[in-house]
């Protein structure tokens, strides 16, 4: 079933809620987390935390005796379709830098199904929203000649290939990703979404506030979601009861939410259902949705191998969590935390790429050219130039094979010993910096999972071929 909803509006209001319950003067905002810190006397038990503020000359080391981790997904982790002016267009949200998994991978967390990401289909470069146009509106997608493809013999051909999923009444998410594919490999792209005749349609048994109200919904479902496509939409003079728009697959993405599952392996519920080595904690308890790390939990993008929470179920996790956290503090009442590196040793750490930049900034004339070091921007290009080439980005087709990624292990040694001389000419710079270090650390797992599999897993999602 499918019920329409307006997460984008409700996400507000439970964070207002959430807020209002803390108390402002217990919340942090505009604090970037650099690392997890582990226990001095427990090498597997979370201690704290060390960030900074984007607008202040601030370092925060936080001790803490129970953490959450989430921090979204990873995004600009592969070269994005659209570039130049565009650069930046995505479909999720664009500062989920792979925290979640670097600063649980680097504090001993055990990853799982990191070789699963999502490719979702959306309206080409403005990366609107396609549920509502399948489900509300019952819109469907044709090629270049005006074939509804995902209803021909030849798809059912090719489904098949991949059954028992591809035979199902509705194919899974990465399947029709892969129809469309084939479409275009064939040289009948681009794929169409036939907004004309579903609206036409509907409004045949509509009157005419009905149809000026379903014309608004097609308009506010990218208002509350994606600004930028309905700008698109004027901008190419589309309106669509007159004027179909393009669909394409977006560049690859690492979430453990919508249709993603990849992420931390967290323990399950107490339940006698759950194998026992899905469900773990310590002194016989188990504490659901806690990560390998004693103390350390995680919810929504974090947790792997739980897709399809989407928002509502992400938002359940995070309830789940914070019950299992009181639970351990209480459990727990005696442990105090120890942090083994020195508050100077920390400071160090995190305002290294700005010191690297003030040692070295007038060796050159203009700052972002040096030989001393390297900049966050270059860095960012970098990355996304090795994973669309090597890694199964958009310009192979998602494809790649075990050469390529031997490259992209190759390539990212060098990233990881360049980052020991990244710079930061700013405070904004200093949290790109560190954002291209969880980046690097995340897509390399995800990378290096794909390697170990030599199988394709998620057809329309990624291809390995050899």
């Amino acid at each position: 079933w499918q019920i329409m909803i307006h997460g984008e509006s409700y996400k507000r209001i439970v964070a207002e809620a959430a807020k209002l319950a803390l108390g402002e003067e217990n919340i942090l905002e505009r604090v970037f987390i650099v690392e997890l810190l582990n226990d001095a006397n427990n090498p597997n038990q979370i201690a704290g935390a060390v960030g900074f503020s984007v607008r202040e000359n601030k370092v925060y080391i936080i001790k803490c005796k129970t953490a959450m981790v989430a921090c979204g997904g990873a995004v600009n982790i592969y070269q994005p379709r659209s570039v130049g002016e565009g650069k930046g267009r995505a479909w999720y949200p664009v500062w989920d830098a792979g925290s979640t998994y670097t600063m649980a991978l680097r504090a001993g967390a055990e990853l799982s199904m990191m070789e699963n990401r999502f490719t979702p289909a959306r309206f080409k470069d403005g990366y609107g929203p396609v549920g509502a146009w399948f489900l509300l509106f019952k819109a469907h997608l044709e090629n270049a000649l005006g074939e509804n493809f995902a209803a021909s013999d030849a798809a059912k051909e090719e489904l098949a290939n991949y059954a028992p999923y591809g035979t199902g009444a509705v194919p899974p998410t990465c399947l029709r990703n892969h129809l469309m594919l084939f479409e275009m490999k064939a040289g009948r792209g681009p794929v169409i979404m036939d907004t004309v005749s579903a609206l036409a349609k509907l409004g045949g048994t509509m009157s005419k506030k009905e149809l000026k109200h379903l014309e608004s919904e097609a308009w506010e479902d990218f208002l509350d979601m994606t600004c930028g496509q309905a700008n698109l939409w004027c901008a190419t003079n589309t309106e669509p009861e007159k004027k179909n728009s393009e669909i394409m697959p977006t560049e690859p993405y690492l979430l453990g939410s919508h249709s993603g599952c990849c992420g931390i392996w967290a323990s399950g519920p107490d339940e006698d259902w759950v194998p026992e080595d899905y469900k773990w904690g310590t002194n016989g308890k188990v504490y659901n949705r806690m990560t390998t790390v004693d103390g350390l939990f995680t919810a929504g993008d974090g947790v792997g191998c739980s897709g399809h929470k989407f928002s509502s179920g992400s938002h359940y996790e995070g309830r789940i969590v914070g019950k299992m956290m009181v639970r351990w503090i209480r459990d727990n009442a005696d442990f105090t935390p120890t942090i083994k590196e020195t508050k100077e040793e920390l400071v160090d750490l995190v305002y290294k790429p700005v010191r690297t930049y003030l040692d070295n900034c007038d060796y050159s004339t203009m700052s972002d050219v040096n030989p001393k070091y390297c900049k966050p921007a270059g860095m960012a290009l970098r990355l996304m130039k090795i994973t669309h080439e090597y890694g199964a980005g958009t310009a192979t087709y998602y494809q790649t094979n075990g050469r390529s990624l031997e490259i992209c292990m190759e390539n990212f040694q060098m990233m990881h010993e360049d980052l020991e001389k990244i710079a930061a000419g700013d405070l904004h710079e200093l949290m790109r910096a560190w954002e291209i270090f969880h980046r690097l650390y995340t897509v390399e797992a995800h990378l290096r999972h794909i390697q170990f599999r030599k199988e394709t897993r998620y057809p329309g999602f990624y291809y390995r071929r050899a």
